[in-house]
């Protein structure tokens, strides 16, 4: 067995008084690790009623407090900082420790900037980010100003954070939402963050034997359709529209009820919203809701309500909810997706507006008494769900292993070559094009570093996706964010001026040619093909791509591009649209292509430019986190393989195709059509100038400079 670690954590928050999802994960974490044998002891700020700071010890753990002077935000920030420096400093002379364990931005500041912190290798958690966390609360407490003072404490508070996170060896968050903000607000690369999912005390939150007897121990109806929704009371959490939603829901549900468990400052104002909205029969507020309770209210519920309006890090109150064997309805806000669409894509709010989020309760009722089977199949699933990803055995092992792999690496300065975890991919892994070695690349996109071929410049993301990852991407994600029924006319030309150029290059052929789309989407590409009398056939790799090119007509089949359902030697073209670029091995696609041509048969393949994207993104990240929540960072396009013309051509020729020619691809939008508005993109000025730009050199230099955002390569099989 190996040796116990000696941890010191270090937190803004107190365990002493679980008010929040802070407090209990710190607690949580904090006795699990010493139920296995660890010594752990945490510095944390006093409750808000302390008048002196107290040492107490508590299931194995110490607790040592420090006081924070609360009359004005510059003193709360200095106090907060300058006492856990004290309290860290008093703490280490007294006993050394091997890793420090940060929490929050403030105490975390000070331990880390302490003499005796700044020896001690350090892992930060990321729960959710401080600056906005601060913002978000603007005016609901006298610390939470607006204006210039409001805007100056959420500067330093971010420059405090962005201090700690550069400091800790690793970071650690519950969700990929979480991951996604370090990218956005600090730059901090998935190379350096670990993620462990938050869990539930299985043992205290699982399903009742009676629910029944368990309203009736709460004193609640055993008739009526009962919701509960356990938020701290502030505006990020959406509690306004909730009861927006609740005076729709009750003209077509009049038994529907709610509970509202929590404290905070606009306990009043939703209370006199919820009476001017004729909700006094169908709303109770219950106030703070002790840990300990938690588990009967849980169990009591038909349904649990995340009506989050932001910066939803995970949600420790929606495993519970699940533990318990009870149903969560979220809004599709922060990291509940990641939690509920693996259980039902319909736990999931289709929106927050609260006409929507009434109708999807009222699905979701009528379909619980439409078969009360599935409900009770459903209920049974949360339970599974949570025992199998959220258990505190699951997470506090692998917290377990971080702070080991952070205690043994000693603390470093700069991000270390060689990560923690990179989901299995060899950091040596050759060049895809052109098969020569790679090496670390400056390039970050998205939080994910890329390595780059020497030779060809091609380059691939550190964080390759296996083939059933890919398959869950395209079958479960992609859908969501695109509709593949549709496809915008910019790519309709781009497949038509494509399929012109086949039938150019193999005009000698056949007049009927035989044509393959492999990764077809809505199987727009082969429509075309099959207006122009081919005859074409679609793959992809979805299921539900392929549905959407049936439903038109198509002919479709569902295969992966790796292994393609076709005898060799029975097609004539084979197209590959933005395909190899985000595939699992795009040598091994080719050769599948390669495989099912006849003689002489031709190839059109089409990618992004790296040439062309990779200085954009470049340009793009290093203007800083104002860029980047913006999401212009990610306007260029920079997928699992980034290949240049150089490497596209080496890829085509070693998997054993002659090139014919590479010319600039024909701009067009980057994917069929969004379902929403392109948040994550440049504005439309900025995406038309750069497309325009690339489009006159292009025309000016005849295509002999390869600088568009795409290349299409056209190649032939030899004998």
């Amino acid at each position: 067995m190996s040796a116990g670690l000696r941890v010191l954590m270090v937190a803004d928050v107190s365990p002493s008084r679980p008010l929040g999802g802070g407090e209990r994960m710190l607690w949580e974490q904090a006795r699990h690790l010493a139920a296995r044998g660890h010594d752990v002891r945490i510095v944390s700020r006093a409750d808000p009623d302390a008048t002196a700071p107290v040492a107490i010890e508590h299931e194995r753990v110490r607790i040592q407090q420090f006081l924070a002077d609360r009359r004005s935000i510059a003193r709360f920030i200095q106090s907060s900082i300058f006492g856990a420096r004290r309290a860290v400093s008093e703490a280490l002379a007294r006993q050394a420790a091997d890793v420090l364990h940060v929490h929050q931005p403030l105490a975390g500041y000070g331990a880390l900037a302490s003499r005796a912190g700044a020896r001690l290798p350090s892992l930060y958690s990321f729960y959710s980010p401080a600056p906005l966390e601060y913002r978000s609360r603007q005016r609901m407490t006298a610390r939470h100003r607006t204006g210039l003072v409001g805007a100056t404490g959420t500067a330093l508070l971010w420059a405090i954070e962005r201090a700690c996170l550069k400091r800790a060896r690793l970071v650690h968050v519950l969700s990929d939402f979480s991951a996604d903000q370090l990218w956005k607000l600090y730059a901090v690369p998935r190379e350096r963050i670990v993620r462990i999912r938050g869990a539930a005390a299985t043992d205290r939150f699982q399903p009742a034997p009676d629910r029944g007897a368990i309203r009736q121990a709460l004193g609640l109806s055993a008739d009526r359709s009962l919701l509960l929704t356990v938020r701290n009371l502030e505006a990020r959490m959406g509690l306004d529209t909730l009861l927006d939603a609740m005076a729709r829901l009750k003209a077509r549900r009049p038994s529907v009820a709610l509970l509202i468990g929590g404290a905070g400052s606009l306990r009043a104002a939703l209370e006199a919203q919820s009476q001017a909205l004729g909700l006094a029969d169908h709303v109770t507020f219950l106030g703070f809701v002790p840990d300990e309770e938690l588990p009967r209210y849980y169990q009591a519920a038909d349904l649990f309500v995340l009506p989050t309006r932001e910066l939803e890090g995970f949600g420790l109150v929606t495993i519970e909810a699940l533990a318990c064997g009870t149903p969560v309805l979220g809004t599709p806000v922060g990291a509940t997706p990641e939690i509920l669409r693996g259980l039902s894509p319909s736990l999931v709010f289709r929106g927050t507006a609260p006409e929507v989020m009434a109708e999807d309760l009222e699905r979701f009722l009528a379909a619980k008494e439409r078969d009360p089977d599935a409900y009770a199949g459903l209920r049974a699933a949360c339970r599974e769900r949570v025992e199998r990803c959220y258990t505190w055995a699951r997470a506090t092992g692998e917290l377990e292993g971080a702070l080991r792999h952070v205690a043994s690496a000693g603390r470093v300065a700069a991000p270390p070559e060689t990560p923690p975890r990179l989901s299995g991919v060899d950091p040596g892994l050759g060049c895809p094009a052109c098969g020569g070695p790679t090496r670390p690349s400056p390039l970050v996109y998205r939080g994910v570093r890329y390595r780059r071929c020497a030779s060809c410049r091609s380059s691939l993301s550190t964080e390759l996706p296996t083939a059933s990852e890919l398959r869950h991407t395209y079958e479960t994600e992609y859908p969501l964010l695109f509709a593949l029924e549709q496809v915008t006319s910019e790519r309709a030309r781009l497949f038509g001026v494509l399929l012109d150029r086949l039938a150019a290059l193999g005009r000698a052929r056949s007049e009927r040619p035989r044509l393959i789309d492999v990764g077809c989407g809505g199987g727009h590409l082969a429509a075309l093909a099959r207006s122009r009398r081919w005859l074409a056939v679609a793959t992809d790799i979805a299921h539900r791509a392929c549905a959407v090119a049936g439903r038109a007509g198509e002919t479709a089949i569902q295969a992966d591009g790796a292994l393609l359902p076709f005898r060799g030697g029975t097609a004539d073209m084979v197209t590959l649209v933005n395909v190899v670029d985000q595939a699992h091995e795009p040598m091994t696609i080719l050769r599948e292509a390669h495989r099912v041509l006849v003689v002489g048969g031709l190839l059109a393949l089409r990618v992004p430019n790296a040439r062309f994207h990779h200085p954009w993104a470049r340009l793009l990240i290093g203007l800083g986190p104002l860029a980047r929540t913006r999401g212009w960072d990610t306007y260029p396009v920079v997928h699992h393989f980034a290949f240049t013309p150089a490497g596209l051509r080496q890829l085509a020729e070693r998997a054993g195709f002659t090139v014919l020619e590479i010319s600039n691809s024909a701009v067009a939008s980057r994917e069929p059509v969004a379902k929403r508005s392109a948040a994550d993109a440049l504005p439309q000025w900025g995406r038309a100038t750069i497309a325009a730009g690339a489009a006159a050199l292009a025309e000016l230099s005849r295509d002999r400079w390869l600088v568009g955002p795409s290349v299409e390569l056209y190649a032939r099989k030899g004998p």
